[in-house]
């Protein structure tokens, strides 16, 4: 990215014009924005999860069956989903202290 362009054309940071502490304010406010997306995907896997969970315990579909095998891979996926947004989230409140 270019000193002379006055915002970033991927994540519209502006550049141009600011002080020191209006960048740290722009920073804070992109983190801010990436930290609420983090935050919804990670309810969404959750809410996968339990409701795979949930259906599993409520139809109790046979062992080896299809259903019972799409509850599972569900379950996984979700909670995979939910901890690896945990981590993400955790990074990104890490950069945000320095």
């Amino acid at each position: 990215m270019s000193d002379t362009m006055a915002e970033c054309p991927h994540c519209h940071f502006k550049i141009a014009g600011l002080d020191e502490e209006g960048r740290h304010e722009e920073i804070r406010r992109i983190a801010a924005a990436k930290r609420d997306k983090l935050m919804s995907q990670s309810m969404l896997a959750l809410l996968i999860a339990i409701a795979a969970f949930t259906y599993y315990f409520v139809q109790q579909p046979l062992p080896k069956s299809m259903p019972a095998n799409i509850a599972y891979a569900l379950m996984v996926i979700g909670v995979v989903w939910f901890v690896v947004n945990r981590i993400r989230l955790m990074l990104i409140k890490r950069d945000l202290k320095r």
